[in-house]
Parts: structure tokens; sequence; C-alpha cells
């Protein structure tokens, strides 16, 4: 069984033009799949790719995929084949496992992937795309991924913006369950804030320089709306402001934050640690006095005035410390690259040696077929000779089934190491040697 792969990803085009190849009904094409030739087929998509695998007794060419694209979204095969990367067999089990381990993906070592993977196995079963081979290799692609990421660090430490600053907010705030939280900006960045706060489920306060862009990102990535000048008005309510913008001037000013943390400090006054803004009654040195007012600029370049800094009781935590983070986790997760790399090669191997296997079972089964055929054959011609009770008739039945298996099982397992190693020639040498086995040879040459 050949296994086939076609992917276009965020390597051969820019992620805005893979919508242009996404399939909006897999479902009718899985229907098709015999009409292309194929016998099993499964398409993976998310929005750094669009990959299509099939596995075929019939097909052995990888470009063939590409018609699955030309016959169902009308792509020209031209643009295809400048879009298109193509592997088969070993090369395509291998990009298959590097990719449910991260190690293909825009962010390395990222998890999504993983749960898309076992998504995409489930809607091919669902449209019967998929029998015992894909299912197969893709069960094993989502235990390899686990498999790296239990044996190494790959996964480990956030490399997005946005998740690194709101962990900092937490550990600066104490947690931000029940605090103000309000975000400025409705771009990517500000998406990268949002999305971890919402897996969170912590809510927040969304403004942009118009309401309709605020709208707009509340409905389609999350937080509650705000008309931004009344959200500048808030300020003094707020217990971290994370700032996700552009602006070719300073949006945050000294002179508006002095105004802010006066009428702040007004408020909060009297207040003790319950509600974890000041502690009061404490003259102690290593009393941990929290923030009124946490600001955490995304925005490059600033937009955040520097004198903002040295505001009491503001604490702002810049771009350049959120970055430096980033990449020390980048680093860290590059050094599990290699590993990772190692526990994925082995694992192919032990994959090809398997699908190997997989391929001589029916052979294998066939083989024991006809045998089976010889004993009972022998069987009925030995009980029609003698006068046994029904007792003695099946312990000489029980006697042939152990006679076959005995004789067999020794060079049946020969055969299927053989097969692993891909030792055709042992396969060969056992078919002439196994007459009664019918078509051995052409069986294991078809399934080649």
């Amino acid at each position: 069984m050949n296994i086939l792969n076609a992917r276009i990803t965020y390597r051969q085009i820019p992620i805005h033009m893979l919508e242009r190849f996404t399939f909006k009904d897999t479902a009718s094409i899985y229907r098709m799949k015999d009409k292309h030739g194929f016998d099993e087929l499964l398409i993976l998509q998310t929005c750094n790719r669009v990959e299509v695998y099939a596995a075929s007794s019939k097909v052995d060419d990888p470009s063939s995929l590409l018609d699955i694209w030309h016959e169902h979204l009308n792509i020209d095969r031209g643009v295809l084949e400048k879009s298109v990367e193509l592997s088969k067999g070993k090369d395509a089990i291998l990009h298959l496992f590097r990719l449910a381990s991260g190690l293909d993906s825009l962010v390395v070592g990222e998890d999504q992937i993983l749960g898309q993977v076992k998504r995409a196995l489930d809607n091919a079963r669902k449209g019967n795309g998929v029998d015992s081979y894909l299912s197969m290799l893709f069960e094993k692609a989502v235990r390899v991924g686990s498999r790296v990421r239990a044996s190494t660090n790959i996964n480990k430490g956030s490399i997005s913006y946005g998740s690194i600053a709101v962990k900092l907010a937490e550990e600066h705030l104490h947690g931000l369950y029940g605090r103000r939280i309000m975000l400025i900006g409705s771009g990517e960045a500000a998406s990268m804030v949002a999305k971890p706060l919402l897996s969170k489920g912590i809510e927040f306060m969304v403004t942009s320089r118009t309401m309709e862009r605020a709208k707009a990102f509340s409905e389609s990535v999350g937080g509650k709306p705000m008309e931004f000048d009344h959200a500048m008005s808030e300020l003094d309510k707020v217990d971290a402001l994370f700032i996700a913008t552009t602006a070719p001037y300073w949006l945050i000013t000294y002179e508006k934050m002095v105004e802010v943390m006066e009428r702040k400090k007004k408020r909060s006054m009297g207040m003790n640690n319950i509600d974890g803004r000041i502690e009061q009654g404490s003259s102690s040195s290593s009393t941990s006095i929290l923030p009124l007012l946490l600001l955490l600029d995304l925005s490059n370049p600033s937009t955040v005035e520097p004198r903002v800094d040295s505001i009491d009781g503001v604490k702002v935590i810049r771009f350049d410390e959120i970055a430096s983070m980033v990449e020390r986790n980048i680093d860290a997760r590059m050094k599990e690259v290699s590993e990772a790399e190692r526990i994925v090669r082995e694992e192919v191997d032990a994959m090809e040696a398997r699908l190997r296997r997989f391929e001589v079972e029916p052979i294998i089964d066939s083989l024991f077929r006809s045998v089976d055929r010889i004993r009972r054959r022998e069987l009925d011609k030995a009980l029609s000779m003698l006068n046994l009770d029904e007792h003695s008739k099946q312990v000489v039945e029980q006697m042939s089934y152990a006679i076959v298996e005995s004789i067999l099982s020794i060079p049946m397992d020969e055969l299927r190491k053989a097969s692993e190693n891909g030792d055709v020639e042992f396969i060969r040498t056992a078919s002439r040697l196994f007459k009664y086995g019918h078509g051995l040879e052409e069986q294991y040459n078809h399934t080649r």
C-alpha cells in the first residue's frame, strides 16, 4: 500500500492565501476517493496548512493528489504544482510524525496541532475516508507527538507575547480573577492577549480608536466593548491595562496617568489587602505592596510615555521585557529539537517495519486458510475410516489444529520478520516452498 501526501502550508504561500486551497466539504471528497484511485483518504486543515493523505494499492505518484484540488476547487494545475509539496512512503510518514510532534509548526513545539491531527482522523472516519492503513498511521502519529512532548521540553515555556504578558500580570497581581482588566487594541497583538485571558475564563474590557473596531473584535475574539474616551475616563478603576496597538504618539501620557493615579489613590484610601490594592497598618519592609495599576505595553514602538514608569503606584512592563522572555523560551525549545527529531526517526523506522509486516499479514492469512483446507480434507478422510465417538473425534480434530499450528508458526514468524526487514527474496523463496499457498508471490508483489 502506497502512502502519499500533498500539502500546501505557510512555508509555500502566505497564510492569508491558504483559504483559496481549503476544502469546505470534505465528506463529498471522501465519497469520491475510489474515483481518484485511492483506497483511503484523509484531509488535514488548519490555519497554517491544507494537507491530503492517501493510501493506495494502485497509485504510487503523490502528484495524483493534485487532481483533488483541481476537480473540487477548480484550481489550475500549474498553480498547484508551484504551491504544493509532495512526499510518499517513508518521507510522508516522517513528515506526519514531525508535524504531530510540533516540529513542522509555525510555532515550534505548539500543542494545538496534536488535537487537529486527532480531529482530522475522526472526521475522515465519519466520512468513511479511512480504513486500517491511515487509521493506524494517524493513531501512531498522535502517540509519537505525545511521546515527544513527554520526553522533551519542546512545548515548555510560552512563546506567545500575549501569553507571556498575561502570565506576568498574574504574577504581579497574584492572580487576575476578580480584577478589572482592560485591553486597548483590536489587531493581531490584541488577539494574542485576549485568547489566554479567555482560555482562563477571565473577563476583560476591550477598546479601540473606534467603537466599530471594538465591537468587531468583541464579536470575533471576545471581551466587553467600550467606547475609547469612556474607557480612558475609567482607568482609575482598572487593575491591569494591556496596550496592544500602534499609534504615532504617546497613547498613555505622563500627565494623564498622574491624574488617573490621583483618582485611584483617593478611591483606594482605607482599603486593605483583601482587594489586592494596598496593605495598610503594617510597617514591615518585607510586606509585598501590589501596584495600584499595572501597564503591560505590547506596542512596538511603545505608546506609553517613558516618564510613566516614575509615577508612584504604577508598574510598567514594556515590550522589550516581554520579547526577552519569549526569546529565552524559543531558545530553550530549539535546544530540544535534536532529541525530538531522534525520537521521530526512531518511531518512523518502527512504523515502517510495522507497515511491512502489516502488508504480509493477508498473505499469511491466505496461506493458513489454504493449509486449513488441506487439514480439513485429510481430517474428514481419516474420520470417515474410523469408528470414533464424538469425544474422540474432537480429540483428533484438536490434534490436527495443533499439528498445523506447530509446523507453520516458526516459518510464518520468519516470514513476518522478513517482511519487516524488506527481505523480498525470502518472501519469494517462501512462495516457492509453500506451493499450496496459491499466488503467494503474486499477492506480495501486488501489495508492494
